[in-house]
């Protein structure tokens, strides 16, 4: 049976002032075909929710959790059979 060895990489795009959106599509392109040159193939980006614990002092102030989302760019290559 064939194994796959996975990574898995964050992606915020980034644009400045009024660049479109097809920059960000531009730098997601360049991260694909990075890991594509070093042997991985692109399988899907996942939203990962991440909870953000309140510091010490937020923590006394009554502060709670908060949540952000990520992008997380999947990627995989075989690796042994078994």
């Amino acid at each position: 049976m064939l194994r796959y060895e996975y990574r898995v990489v964050p992606f915020i795009g980034k644009i400045k002032g009024k660049q479109a959106a097809a920059e960000v599509s531009r730098q997601l392109q360049a991260l694909i075909q990075d890991n594509a040159n070093q042997g991985w193939e692109f399988c899907q980006i996942a939203d990962v929710n991440i909870e953000i614990a309140p510091g010490c002092l937020g923590s006394l102030l009554g502060g709670k959790e908060s949540y952000a989302r990520f992008d997380q760019v999947v990627f995989r290559r075989a690796g042994r059979e078994q």
